[in-house]
């Protein structure tokens, strides 16, 4: 999201909630114009990564739905003009520019949506509904044609990598001069040539690269000294993102097909989705009793205690 980690390796820089007050990618967004949506069902992370910045954008913020993954009706959504929801947003078409899809934490969201962010003890295949979930609405969206989905992890799951981690290029080298064990992502457009796969080292900042990219490419370059000290003077400014986002590689460089395609096929996944949700749903009716509630994990605490701090600090409730 900001291209540095505050000059810690640790989600809790001096020990505090994860509120690392980083200026992100999203300050350049703004700047040019350019609309963009943060939407989740806890409270959006931007919010603990670029924190007092967030705390002023909230029309940029939106739940990913307001009635659960929609397993109902094979995910067939209802569009309601007033409702700004990622699967709303994507059925009408009206999709920002820019979109981010936080999964689903813990149970701190209004909600009260089951955890699918695929961190110990959430039920993994929780986590594949909602990749499923966020295929299907850009797949059968009106913006398809000009779509690129972008779905990756934060880290490796504990697996052992045979790869050797190379080194990267950073503003800080002696902390973040090599790049960590590699971890999943997948890219997906009607412009990506189908079951390729891509030797290109690229990494989180790839993302915020490519985004800069597209919209506001001249942000990539660092200004001169006069020029920042007075773009420092303006609250809000966009920030230089660092060598770290100068040097990532560009995803728009898999957009190789020469024309959009459809989308393939995929109700059977759907299907099993569906039926799956309701089997979980039937097991309490048929006798069987609530799994123990497992304790509430390190993560989940530290969101918690992330959420308390932005509500002491303005953030209303009721949005993400």
């Amino acid at each position: 999201m900001c291209g540095r980690a505050a000059g810690s390796r640790d989600g809790r820089p001096h020990n505090l909630p994860p509120l690392y007050d980083q200026p992100s990618f999203v300050r350049h967004l703004d700047a040019h114009g350019i609309s963009w949506r943060w939407y989740s069902s806890d409270v959006g992370s931007l919010r603990m990564a670029d924190q007092l910045y967030c705390l002023g954008h909230h029309d940029r913020f939106a739940y990913l739905t307001k009635t659960g993954l929609p397993w109902k009706a094979k995910l067939n959504v209802r569009v309601q003009a007033d409702a700004a929801t990622f699967l709303e947003d994507a059925a009408a078409g009206t999709l920002p520019s820019v979109s981010w899809i936080d999964p689903t934490f813990g149970n701190f969201n209004p909600l009260g949506l089951q955890q699918n962010d695929d961190h110990p003890p959430a039920d993994i295949t929780d986590g594949q509904d909602l990749v499923l979930a966020v295929y299907h609405a850009v797949a059968t969206s009106p913006q398809w044609d000009k779509t690129l989905l972008v779905i990756f992890y934060d880290e490796h799951g504990g697996f052992y990598d045979h790869v050797p981690p190379p080194g990267a290029a950073d503003d800080d080298p002696k902390k973040f001069g090599r790049y960590g064990v590699r971890v999943p992502a997948l890219i997906v457009s009607p412009w990506v040539a189908p079951r390729s796969v891509s030797h290109t080292l690229v990494d989180h900042t790839s993302i915020i690269k490519t985004i800069l990219l597209r919209f506001c490419a001249t942000d990539l370059h660092h200004r001169g000294r006069r020029e920042s000290l007075s773009t420092w003077l303006k609250a809000g400014h966009p920030h230089y993102l660092g060598t770290r986002v100068a040097h990532a590689s560009n995803l728009g460089e898999l957009l190789t097909s020469p024309t959009p395609r459809p989308a393939p096929a995929h109700h059977g996944l759907i299907t099993a989705a569906a039926a799956r949700a309701a089997d979980q749903a039937q097991a309490p009716a048929d006798g069987n009793h609530e799994p123990d509630r497992q304790p509430s994990t390190d993560l989940q605490n530290h969101i918690a205690a992330a959420t308390r701090l932005l509500r002491s600090r303005g953030h209303p409730a009721g949005q993400p």
